[in-house]
């Protein structure tokens, strides 16, 4: 990952809005590993001791932890030391925006915030929220003090071993509404993690020659070895726009009618993406779209990819509108976009668990946006554009 000379001119590059998109990955996931924790404290106590004009002293330090939920760093040896969740907030800080990092320190200073996202009306995050469709058209609504079920050839119960059903009734679809996430276990121990606004369909029982189940929405799956004799029995995931076709694997498929392409992610393992005109094999950190123009194989970062599943939102490199479907979804709300945005990139990490202000503050800081909630609606608009309507009014 680099000396500790390499790493502090990572981070004097990107508060100098000088990185690349690849370099500010590249430092999002040094701080997030945890590997480098010595050199990260050293690296931000060097910044704060020896920075700009407008770098943050200790009192100024501690209101920006407090803000942010973190807690303070703990005092050793007469100095300040910064402890883990100290380093984390100051990641979240530099992560944040690629521009105007000093300004948010000085307005801690003066108690004058950044305009942020109108508070009056929040929404909360999303969690474990699930319906369980059974033969006959039968529902039931799963319970949110659940992370999951688990199918097995005698009874389906709940993560921690409480008995739901008995074998008579066979469910066949899970189903996530908006600001619902849910985990499956199948009777093969295959482990299914369904983000918001999804549904895994899946049979009775799997065949013996191969096992087939169908997404709409997006999963991670851990495919579970399944041997009939000596031979492995293939897992298939079937969506509108293509079939991936794994052996013990994990992965990540993103089949959102919202999106213009479909993405399978390979996380360990191998998997064979095919559509009706062509197929793909990919490795490990590799990712396939499916969309009009075919398939396109290109390597990712596959922690921003599961981020859904860490319970984070990780924006590398990434456009508004990409961000607002994935908030549409957490957070079971319209989007409203009342001018023409900028279009601008964005690089940020935040907890899902967040309230959704949380979330749009963490966007603003960028510069250039305003965002107001209402009726379970977001309305978003150029901050300069909200400034002018005010002048004039």
């Amino acid at each position: 990952m680099g000396n500790l000379q390499d790493i502090y001119q990572l981070f004097e590059k990107y508060l100098n809005n000088s990185c690349s998109p690849e370099e500010a990955a590249r430092l999002v996931r040094i701080i997030r590993s945890g590997k480098r924790r010595t050199d990260i404290e050293r690296v931000i106590e060097k910044h704060l001791e020896n920075g700009v004009d407008s770098a943050a002293d200790e009192v100024v330090l501690s209101r920006i932890f407090a803000k942010l939920d973190l807690g303070e760093g703990e005092k050793k040896k007469g100095k300040t030391a910064f402890g883990y969740a100290a380093v984390i907030a100051a990641a979240a800080i530099l992560i944040a925006a690629t521009t105007g990092l000093y300004v948010y320190l000085n307005s801690l200073k003066t108690d004058v915030m950044p305009e942020s996202a109108n508070i009056t009306n929040d929404a909360a995050p999303g969690g474990n929220r699930a319906t369980l469709m059974l033969e006959g058209g039968e529902s039931i609504a799963l319970s949110s003090d659940q992370p999951g079920i688990v199918i097995t050839d005698k009874d389906i119960s709940y993560s921690d071993g409480t008995k739901l059903l008995t074998s008579r009734c066979v469910a066949h679809k899970l189903v996530t509404p908006k600001g619902g996430q849910y985990q499956i276990t199948l009777h093969d121990g295959t482990k299914v993690w369904l983000n918001a606004l999804s549904t895994l369909t899946y049979p009775k029982q799997f065949a013996t020659n191969e096992r087939v189940v169908e997404l709409e929405g997006e999963a991670y799956f851990e495919v579970s070895t399944w041997l009939e004799g000596d031979r492995r029995v293939p897992f298939r995931v079937k969506t509108k726009a293509l079939v991936a076709e794994v052996l013990g694997t994990q992965l990540n498929i993103n089949a959102y009618e919202d999106e213009s392409t479909t993405t399978t992610t390979l996380l360990e393992g191998a998997v064979r993406v095919i559509t009706p005109q062509s197929s793909a094999s990919l490795k490990p950190g590799q990712q396939c779209k499916a969309g009009a123009n075919g398939l396109t194989v290109t390597e990712v970062d596959v922690e921003t990819v599961v981020d859904w599943k860490n319970g984070d939102f990780i924006f590398a490199d990434e456009n508004l509108k990409s961000i607002m479907r994935k908030v549409s979804r957490w957070y079971d709300v319209a989007i409203v976009y009342e001018s023409k945005l900028p279009d601008e990139r964005y690089n940020g990490q935040i907890s899902r668990h967040k309230n959704l202000s949380e979330v749009l503050r963490i966007l603003e800081l960028s510069g250039g946006l305003a965002s107001k909630i209402g009726n379970d609606t977001v309305f978003l608009s150029s901050k300069h554009e909200k400034a002018g309507q005010l002048t004039n009014y």
